[in-house]
């Protein structure tokens, strides 16, 4: 055994020791109450291990000879530090992860599985009904299936953007590159895709896996069906298809954009036999036809979409913002205030938030610039024309990540941008493997621990944005069991005659998780639960609640309502004094408690007088 190996061999075993007892410690602490921030929150010898795990994961695996044990363990490793990340929630065992929405999609997943919700009368049946599966075979609870299924959707991301990357760089070490970039996880902003269950997300994190297998297909010589002597369907024919109408059920406005990528590379496909000898290499139109995907894929779409009046709700509102005008700036104008209000700035969370995706996008368009204007090395003809695929099929998702920010649909941008990210992660991994656009040598040792700074450099700001936390003024998904449970007794033994209410919003999500998500103050089962959205104003909240209902009111809070009002956002719009004056109200009564959540009863004006 050389020096060399053994050297590897050794900083392995510290790197796989290091990462078990970080995860081990992480799991052995057990949240007691709500965390606001994760990162604060995890032990750290946690952060410690996984750290000191992934420098070594990136030295080894760029420096080890491709396809080698060592190099293959590094790899392994180096996607376990980044999922355990990821993961992080449920190795800390929290109870659930996702508010918002995350509740919602629990609800219809309960309903999925009752049945009294057909999949095929639901705009994204996709994750819920695989959830609904899983749970069926391993009799684990919806809420942890759901969890399970991001698990497999981002293993799915990393293992795919990996092997894009490989298929399309011309140099060895581009699953590497491939794994550590796609480690990065730049689709993720925080303010419209989100590590936790999300269909959106989902979909984004699905884009490699069809991506890869439009690569493949490409240049598939097999067949299943031929008629005189041409190749009427190939293996892998059949499956872009089914991958295609598999994104459009996992959500079909971020699962269309795998249907434009689609078209765009059959446009490409055109266009390289009319101009071929002016542009487009012959590659390319030797390639097999994307045509039979755009048309069975596009006809699926037309079909199902349509059919809901969410999807058709959407556009409505794209088309109005068109034809009467939109103004962005007034949402960037207003959380710029909020942001002043508590000491940070809009350019400080830009910075924070985009500021690594907004390098990288650079680095892509440079080499999408590159593959369009013929300034590719002419050695590696194959590459240069999977580049120019990828070029293409960004191209429209770009521009509609442009028709929604004009017409400000509100953070519907934000979609768009999540999945540009999984086409600026394979461009850039495939630059930097390639050393496009600057003919860089990869084989270099230079450039090898140049690109081992540069990952580490871009993992810890984009790792402190993966969950929502203070450092980027939000406060943590973590749903505590205590805040489940108290809110289900509160339905259960509820006066069905009050009304709820709570700062920011009542609580429709639990509402939704626990009885089924609707559009309505009525639960699938017929129960009403009327002002179950309200939101107290802020200048009524410790002031003047029982003047200024009519009805009776339940106002539940929590102990995350105090953490991030008080603590993170600083009293900006509900103080201290507000919360103290609310529960010193003489017309306002506590009625129930378990600790992290309270229930308080607000005497209305025209109520038990």
């Amino acid at each position: 055994m050389s020096s060399k190996r053994r050297r590897h061999v050794a900083a392995l075993l510290v790197g796989y020791i290091a990462f078990t007892v970080g995860v081990t410690v992480a799991a052995s602490h057990v949240p007691t109450g709500y965390e606001i921030s994760i990162y604060s929150a995890t032990p750290t010898p946690f952060w410690v291990g996984v750290a000191l795990a992934f420098v070594t994961a990136i030295l080894v695996s760029l420096n080890a000879p491709v396809a080698t044990a060592r190099h293959r363990l590094a790899l392994l490793l180096g996607t376990l530090v980044g999922l355990s990340v990821t993961l992080l929630p449920m190795i800390r065992d929290y109870y659930y992860y996702g508010v918002g929405d995350a509740l919602s999609y629990l609800g219809w997943t309960r309903m999925i599985a009752e049945g009294s919700l057909n999949p095929v009368n639901f705009l994204y049946p996709g994750i819920h009904s695989t959830a609904v599966t899983l749970t069926s075979v391993s009799g684990l609870p919806p809420r942890r299936s759901l969890q399970l299924i991001v698990l497999f959707f981002v293993g799915l991301y990393v293992l795919f953007t990996a092997l894009c990357v490989a298929r399309i760089a011309a140099r060895s070490n581009a699953v590497a590159v491939g794994t550590f970039f796609a480690l990065l996880f730049l689709p993720i902003n925080n303010i419209h895709t989100f590590i936790f269950p999300y269909p959106t997300s989902e979909a984004i994190f699905f884009t490699p896996f069809a991506l890869y297998v439009l690569l493949r297909y490409l240049g598939d010589r097999e067949s299943l069906l031929t008629a005189q002597g041409v190749r009427i369907v190939t293996p892998l024919g059949v499956v872009l298809t089914l991958v295609g109408v598999s994104a459009i059920l996992i959500h079909p406005q971020a699962g269309s954009n795998v249907l434009l990528v689609i078209v765009a590379g059959l446009g490409l496909q055109v266009l390289a036999q009319l101009y071929g000898h002016v542009q487009f290499e012959d590659r390319i139109t030797g390639h097999r036809s994307l045509a039979p995907q755009a048309v069975v894929v596009g006809l699926f779409f037309a079909l199902w979409t349509p059919r809901f009046e969410r999807a058709t709700g959407t556009m409505g509102a794209v088309v109005s913002g068109l034809l009467y005008g939109a103004n962005p700036a007034d949402e960037i104008s207003q959380s710029s205030s909020s942001l002043s209000a508590i000491g940070s700035g809009i350019g400080i969370l830009f910075a924070k938030v985009f500021l690594v995706s907004t390098v990288l996008s650079i680095v892509a368009g440079l080499v999408m610039l590159a593959a369009m204007s013929d300034r590719l090395d002419d050695r590696y003809p194959d590459r240069n024309a999977m580049l120019r695929y990828l070029t293409f099929g960004f191209v429209p998702v770009f521009m509609l990540f442009g028709i929604f920010f004009v017409t400000s649909v509100t953070r519907q941008p934000f979609r768009y941008l999540g999945f540009m990210m999984v086409f600026v992660t394979i461009l850039a991994a495939v630059a930097v493997a390639d050393g496009i656009p600057f003919g860089l040598d990869f084989s270099t040792e230079n450039w090898r621990a140049a690109v081992a700074v540069v990952l580490v450099l871009l993992v810890v700001p984009q790792a402190m944005i993966l969950h929502q936390s203070p450092h980027i003024y939000k406060d943590s998904d973590h749903v505590p069991e205590t805040y489940y449970e108290g809110h289900v007794t509160t339905f259960e033994n509820r006066d069905p005659s009050v009304w709820f209410a709570g700062p920011r919003g009542g609580p429709r999500r639990f509402v939704d998780a626990y009885y089924g998500t609707t559009y309505s103050d009525y639960t699938p089962t017929g129960e009403h639960f009327p002002g179950k959205e309200d939101k107290i104003p802020f200048a009524v909240f410790g002031n003047n609640e029982s003047t200024h209902y009519s009805h009776c009111r339940y106002v539940p809070l929590t102990s995350k309502d105090y953490q991030k009002e008080i603590g993170l956002y600083e009293g900006f719009r509900y103080s201290a004094e507000a919360f103290r004056s609310f529960r010193q109200n003489p017309d306002v009564y506590r009625v129930q408690s378990n600790g992290d959540y309270r229930l308080y009863f607000v005497r209305g004006e025209d109520c038990l007088r």
